[in-house]
């Protein structure tokens, strides 16, 4: 027994003094940073701020790795712990945390422009690329590969979500190089696009030469193949139509020589002549016939391609490739080391050259350059981006305007957190690891305003304004007793969304041309009967939507006033007839889209159903019992199920192994609700909720919450105009880090007039619940305090308040309201 023992206790001491030597190493690393800075301090005859109370660091750093304010929960069993490693063990706790996934999301979603609603990547697509940016962060990857994967992204947007790096300048491959440059490697070039960069020394030769890597990037529909066999027979059908309405000879010219009498001569001459206008007229003719059957074939293949566009739709802007493709110098290039429009090679504009390795595609070669530790910059800028998030400022700023003779604000620690970054091989986590275990980032922040230009040597971090997703996943705390529960419901909709595209495309790959042109056949004879009631249709709200537009901005320039209501009125009366016109448009043509997807898609998913399991395809009766292997028909067919598709279209479902979420069953269902509710209950019992009645109306109100309040990395990315994100600041992801974390009139108008503050106040949120814990007057005055700004009230704040009761704001909401709205809880101090 004893030699069966010993094993595991060694394992268990070795990954203990592994365990105890990376602490070891990060306090270290720390300590290294702090006494860089002190050096720089000595010499500039300065001293480091103060180091803050338990009650500043547990905000601060709750707001800085997982961007949200602590649950009042969260706080006290930090403030209460008598750990005295347990400022490094809340830091190591957050750093492994989804939410700190979710945080850094956001921050990346910014710099990488992530759209995941449909604009320019399009929704698979998006989806895909948010899904990738996650769960890189979530695997920790490195950050130079990270960024490898995004630059040599190739592919269709189900099996690599990167290639939304490529599709999000969809079009714009030498926007795309200038943007590469700028995040990268912290330089913007774009001004050399059009000549010499004026104020650096890239020219507009080395702009066309870093473009020439990517230029042939192909940001494309996915056809596949079996839709190109399609274009294919219905080209060749066109080349017979055209081919079966023969052609009359057209005459020769008469061989005359010196031995043709004149006679002769004229004779034939007016033979030709004759046969010439007979051949005219007979070619006219056939002109004629050949026109009108192109006519008829146009208007079949009109609803061909309406039909091919219902399939295409499903699987848009989702595939990048590359092809062989050199840009060309403008044609009004002026140096003298080309002329315009010449073809230009690639070439580094820094650095290393970029050579091909065997093995390794073009593309692939100039990722690899890009995020080499010997390529200049490359290091330099995510050094700096990492810096900027524990201490509000970059060493260099701006961090994306780097010149030869950019100076760090601090030189010594520039080249000491860069080694850091190469020696911890791009793990971003641990780089900020260290930075929040030093004793600078833990210390209180400086209040004074950073002037551009100036050096600041980093006493401290800067106190900094939340930005737009700090701010509403703290208003999600703030409603939610456990905001880090993730919305599964959310993410289910975004994986299913990227699989039914895989699917669609998989399948429509199993039919022959052939066949899913005699599907196509029949949709396009449904949009061909349909053609003149869409076309009127179509007419009518063109005309609709451009009165209801005139009518709209002739309201809103009219003065204030009863005239004014009533223009609005009759602008959105003609809203209405628009939206009711377009609403007739989409079920005219979801009569075609009905028949498509009947007849090419889901016969395409049934044969791709037979190669995926081997199985024959069969439908099953919804009533009848789906025992049995999880593959079969009976259990996979889903028996006659309808399906919403993207366009509007139902369509029988056909689940597919490996391209559908997998359900749950009724009792992995109940199994999931069960856990939910389990942790429900557990908040109930510690917020004191006892009686049987009240913790039933409490889980079924938490449950409705955890539906509605989610955090800002569960939504769609960017949130819709009108969010209270949108309104405080968040990124419209048209630009490089576009977000503004300024203060605004409608920012104060939502928070005073918006929906936020009765979720805030209602009785099962986060910060009622414990103000309601709170036995006395006073009491739960300190839970206000405590949940928004993670401490007690100062005797001054306490002298306040009671002052203002005597002006009659006596409600806890009152008090609430106020702390809301002040820079307390606006500002990360």
């Amino acid at each position: 027994m004893k030699k069966l023992f010993v094993l595991p206790l060694m394992v268990l001491v070795s990954l203990s003094s592994a365990k105890a030597a990376g602490q070891m190493d990060t306090a270290a690393a720390a300590r290294q940073i702090d006494s860089v800075l002190a050096k720089d301090w000595a010499a500039n005859k300065l001293q480091g701020n103060p180091q803050t109370d338990d009650n500043t660091f547990v905000r601060r750093i709750y707001l800085d790795v997982i961007g949200r304010i602590p649950t009042t929960r969260e706080t006290e069993e930090f403030l209460n712990s008598k750990d005295a490693n347990k400022r490094s063990k809340l830091i190591d706790k957050l750093l492994a945390s989804e939410a700190y996934v979710q945080h850094f999301f956001n921050y990346w979603a910014d710099v990488l422009r992530v759209t995941s609603n449909g604009n320019q990547t399009g929704a698979i697509t998006g989806a895909a690329y948010a899904n990738f940016v996650k769960d890189s962060l979530r695997k920790n990857q490195p950050y130079d590969q990270f960024v490898r994967e995004m630059v040599a992204a190739q592919g269709k947007a189900w099996d690599n979500g990167a290639i939304g790096y490529y599709m999000r300048d969809r079009g714009m491959p030498l926007d795309n190089m200038a943007n590469t440059v700028r995040v990268f490697l912290g330089t913007r070039i774009e001004c050399a696009q059009c000549h010499n960069h004026p104020f650096d020394k890239w020219t507009q030769m080395q702009f066309f030469k870093m473009a020439a890597f990517t230029y042939g990037v192909q940001t494309q529909d996915y056809g596949g193949d079996t839709m190109g066999g399609v274009t294919d027979l219905l080209r060749e059908k066109e080349n017979a139509i055209r081919a079966s309405i023969k052609e009359p000879q057209r005459p020769q010219r008469p061989k005359i020589n010196g031995k043709t009498s004149k006679e002769e001569r004229v004779a034939l001459e007016a033979k030709f002549v004759s046969e010439q206008k007979k051949y005219e007229a007979e070619m006219k003719e056939v002109n004629k016939k050949r026109e009108e059957a192109r006519q008829v074939l146009r208007k079949e293949q009109r609803g061909y391609q309406e039909a091919m566009n219902d399939v295409r739709d499903t699987m848009r802007y989702t595939s990048v490739s590359s092809r062989e493709r050199k840009p060309t110098l403008p044609h009004d290039y002026q140096y003298s080391d080309a002329k315009p429009k010449s073809a230009v090679e690639p070439g580094t504009m820094m650095g290393h050259e970029c050579i091909t390795q065997n093995g390794e595609t073009p593309l692939q070669a100039y990722a690899r350059w890009m995020t080499s530790p010997e390529n200049p910059r490359f290091t330099t800028v995510i050094a700096n981006r990492l810096w900027k998030r524990a201490f509000g400022l970059a060493l260099i700023e701006p961090l994306d305007e780097l010149m030869d003779n950019t100076v760090p604000m601090i030189p010594e620690m520039e080249k000491h957190l860069e080694k850091l970054v190469v020696d911890m091989k791009y793990d971003m986590k641990e780089v900020l690891r260290v930075l929040y275990n030093t004793k600078a980032y833990q210390a209180q922040v400086t209040r004074e305003e950073h002037a551009p230009g100036n050096a600041y040597h980093f006493t401290g971090p800067l106190l900094r304004r939340m930005s737009a997703e700090q701010m509403w996943d703290s208003f999600v705390t703030l409603i939610n007793p456990s905001p880090d529960m993730i919305n599964q419901t959310n993410r289910d909709v975004m994986e299913q969304r990227i699989l039914q595209a895989k699917k669609i495309a998989d399948g429509v790959e199993s039919l022959t041309p052939e066949e899913a042109l005699a599907g196509l056949k029949k949709a396009a004879d449904i949009y061909s009967k349909n053609r003149e009631r869409t076309d009127v249709q179509q007419k009518l709200f063109a005309e609709a939507r451009n009165a209801y537009k005139d009518a709209r901005e002739a309201a809103e320039a009219m003065p204030e006033g009863q005239d004014k209501v009533a223009a609005l009125a009759k602008a959105e009366e003609l809203k209405k007839k628009s939206d009711a016109i377009r609403a007739e448009v989409n079920r005219i043509q979801n009569e075609g889209r009905r028949v498509t997807f009947a007849e090419v898609v889901v016969p395409g998913e049934k044969k791709l159903f037979e190669k995926v399991t081997g199985k024959p395809y069969q439908m099953v009766s919804l009533t009848k019992s789906s025992g049995g292997d999880s593959s079969s028909p009976a259990m996979m067919s889903g028996g006659g199920e309808m399906m919403m598709m993207a366009n509007g279209a139902k369509v029988e479902k056909i689940s597919i192994p490996g391209y559908d979420r997998k359900e749950l069953t009724k009792e992995e269902q109940k199994a999931v609700a069960q856990k939910a509710r389990d942790a429900y209950a557990e908040e109930a019992d510690f917020f004191g909720i006892t009686n049987e009645k009240e913790r039933r109306n409490y889980i079924s109100t938490r449950e409705q919450i955890s539906r509605s309040t989610l955090r800002a990395a569960e939504l769609e990315s960017p949130a819709p105009r009108g969010h209270y994100l949108r309104e405080f600041g968040q990124s419209d992801r048209e630009t490089i880090e576009n977000a503004n974390n300024d203060a605004s009139v409608p920012q104060a108008l939502a928070m005073m007039n918006g929906s936020l503050l009765p979720q805030i106040a209602s009785k099962y949120s986060q910060l009622m619940l414990t103000v309601n814990k709170a036995p006395y007057p006073d009491d739960k005055v300190d839970a206000v305090y405590m949940t928004l700004l993670s401490r007690k009230p100062t005797a001054a704040e306490k002298a306040v308040w009671l002052k203002a009761q005597d002006s009659g704001l006596s409600s806890m909401e009152d008090l609430v309201f106020s702390l809301l709205n002040t820079q307390q809880f606006i500002f990360i101090q």
